[in-house]
C-alpha cells in the first residue's frame, strides 16, 4: 500500500511540474520512484505560496447511496475515501488534509438538485464530485455553473457537451461520443456483424448513446434494421425482441441501465434471440451480472472504463489496495471517483491554492496525468478520460480484451 501511495503522489508532482510527451500507449509507473515522504515535503513547501491555513480542503460528494443501483454509490464513496486516506497519510495537499462531505442523492434528479444546492451553498466546499447518472448530472449542471464550483462527474452522455456549455463541468469517465464509436467499430470488425439492432433507454444516457451508435453504423454502411426505445423501469422488452427476431439481426447493441438490461437479456434467452450483445459499461457491472446467468451472457462484450484484470500496473495496484481495504472488488464507479480525488489533488497542487476559481483554472490545464483510467488530459470540453477497455463476458465475469485510445 505505502509503495502504491508513494508512486501516485510522486507521479502527481513529477507530471505537474514538467511537460511530458503525450502518447497513445498504455502508461506504466516505471518513473514512480519517489517516496511518499518526499511528496509530502514538497507539497508542504508549496503551501508557503498560499495562506498558512492547515484547515481541511473540503470536497462535496453527491452519491447514489440509496435508490436504484445503490451499489454504484457505495463503490463511488469507497473509492473517494480510499484516495483521501492515501493522500492524507502522505501529508495532504498543500500541507492540508482533504475532507469529504457526502450527501445521498438517491439516484433521483429532484433529490440531486436539492443535494447539490445544499453542497454548493457551503462556501467552505471548494469542489464537487458527482452526481453520477447522466440525467442527474444534466439536472444540476446549471446549479454548479451559477455557483462557479468545479464539478467532476462520471456521467457519460454526449448531452453534457452538446447541449450545455459549462466551464465548471469536468467529465471523469469516457464520453459516449467516444465509447459509442468503439462499440460500433468493434461490432463490425471483431464480431463480424452486418445486421444490427439497437435498443436504448429513453433518457439522456440512452438517447445519447443511440445517436452515436446509429450514426457510426449508418456511415459505415450498416444502417440498423431495428432501433427501439424503452423507459426506465419497463419490465417487458418482448416487443423489441420480437422485432429483432423478425428482422434477422446478427448483433444487438444496447444502451440502457442494469435492471432493464437484465430483463432484456432474460427475454432474449427465453424467446430464442441468440445473438451477441455489444454494449457500454452496463454489461460489465456487478449489478447487471448478478441478475443474469453465464448462459445468458455468453458471447457478450462491454466497452467499459475499468476491468479488474486489466494488466496495466496502476490498475493492478489500485485493485489490490481496494480489495485489501474493503474486502470487495472495485468497479468502474470506485475507479472513476478514486481518480476524481487525485485529479483534484493534482489541480490544487499545480494551482498552489484551494479556492474554486484557482482549481477550475488548473483543471482546464490538466495534461499527462497518470491514472487507473490511462493518461488524463483536459480537452476544450473539460473531458479528462480518453481511453476505454473492451471486456469479453466469460462465465458471467468481465475480462480484459483490449485497451482502445481516442
Amino acid at each position: 500500500m505505502k509503495r502504491f501511495v508513494s508512486m501516485l503522489l510522486a507521479l502527481l508532482l513529477v507530471f505537474t511540474c514538467a511537460a511530458c510527451s503525450s502518447t497513445k500507449t498504455e502508461q506504466t509507473s516505471d518513473s514512480a520512484k519517489t517516496t511518499a515522504e518526499t511528496a509530502a515535503t514538497e507539497t508542504e513547501a508549496s503551501a508557503g505560496n498560499t495562506a498558512a491555513s492547515t484547515d481541511p480542503i473540503r470536497i462535496g460528494v453527491s452519491a447514489a447511496i440509496t435508490g436504484a443501483a445503490p451499489l454504484d454509490g457505495e463503490r463511488s464513496v469507497q473509492g473517494i475515501k480510499m484516495a483521501v486516506s492515501e493522500i492524507n497519510a502522505a501529508g495532504g495537499v498543500l500541507g492540508r488534509p482533504l475532507e469529504i462531505v457526502v450527501e445521498d442523492d438517491a439516484n433521483d434528479s429532484a433529490t440531486a438538485v436539492n443535494v447539490v444546492n445544499k453542497l454548493v451553498s457551503d462556501q467552505s466546499i471548494v469542489a464537487l464530485l458527482g452526481p453520477h447518472r447522466s440525467a442527474n448530472a444534466m439536472a444540476v449542471e446549471g446549479i454548479v455553473a451559477q455557483a462557479e464550483i468545479p464539478y467532476l462527474t462520471g456521467a457519460s452522455s454526449p448531452s453534457l457537451v452538446e447541449k450545455v456549455s459549462n466551464p465548471w463541468l469536468f467529465r471523469i469517465r469516457g464520453s459516449d461520443s467516444f465509447v459509442g464509436q468503439i462499440i460500433g467499430k468493434f461490432a463490425i470488425e471483431n464480431v463480424g456483424a452486418t445486421k444490427f439492432g439497437v435498443i436504448y433507454n429513453n433518457d439522456d444516457y440512452g438517447v445519447g448513446g443511440r445517436d452515436v451508435v446509429v450514426k457510426y453504423l449508418t456511415d459505415a454502411g450498416y444502417e440498423p434494421l431495428v432501433v427501439e426505445g424503452h423507459n426506465t423501469n419497463d419490465t417487458d422488452m418482448s416487443g423489441a425482441v420480437t422485432k429483432c427476431i423478425n428482422a434477422g439481426i446478427d448483433c444487438l447493441i444496447v444502451y440502457t441501465h442494469d435492471p432493464e438490461a437484465a430483463i432484456l437479456t432474460r427475454q432474449m434467452n427465453e424467446m430464442g434471440l441468440d445473438v451477441p450483445i455489444v454494449g457500454p459499461t452496463t454489461f460489465s457491472l456487478p449489478t447487471y451480472l448478478s441478475l443474469v446467468t453465464a448462459e445468458e451472457t455468453e458471447g457478450f462484450y462491454s466497452v467499459a472504463d475499468f476491468v479488474a484484470d486489466n494488466p496495466d500496473e496502476l490498475v493492478q495496484k489500485f485493485y489490490n489496495s481496494f480489495v485489501e481495504t474493503y474486502d470487495v472488488e472495485p468497479d468502474l464507479f470506485a475507479a472513476a471517483y478514486y481518480n476524481g480525488v487525485y485529479i483534484l489533488a493534482d489541480a490544487i497542487t499545480r494551482a498552489g491554492a484551494a479556492d474554486r476559481a484557482s482549481i477550475q483554472k488548473a483543471l482546464l490545464e490538466t495534461k499527462d496525468l497518470p491514472s487507473v483510467y490511462g493518461t488524463l488530459y483536459s480537452n476544450e470540453h473539460g473531458e479528462l478520460v480518453h481511453s476505454a477497455v473492451v471486456c469479453e463476458i466469460v462465465d458471467n465475469q468481465p475480462h480484459w480484451f483490449a485497451t482502445v485510445y481516442e
